[in-house]
């Protein structure tokens, strides 16, 4: 069973500079973080504290450290509305492959 791993925000806060963020898709709407570093998903998606990350090894790990993670996969895809969606990021350290599906 895979585990998905919420993080809290405080703990990006911390790392993360303060300010808005751009989002690719337009307001209101998914932004594309995949292949992006963990720091600047995060970021686009304007340090939401909902969003959830998933090892994308299956291991279980937690986001300790977000420098040091890249986005595999997101949840919805780029584009859909992002009102009431819960947003699933599938994140590996920076020097692993992504699996692919």
């Amino acid at each position: 069973m895979k585990k998905t791993v919420i993080t809290a925000a405080l703990a990006l806060s911390a790392v993360l500079p303060a300010g808005p963020a751009q989002a690719d898709a337009g307001p209101g709407a998914m932004p594309n973080v995949k292949g992006k570093g963990l720091v600047a998903a995060f970021e686009a998606l304007h340090f939401d504290p909902t969003v959830r990350f998933k090892d994308g090894l299956g291991r279980g790990r937690h986001v300790l450290w977000p420098a040091r993670w890249k986005v595999c996969e997101q949840q919805p895809a780029p584009g859909a509305h992002m009102t009431q969606l819960k947003i699933t990021l599938t994140v590996v350290k920076k020097n692993e492959q992504c699996r692919r599906r």
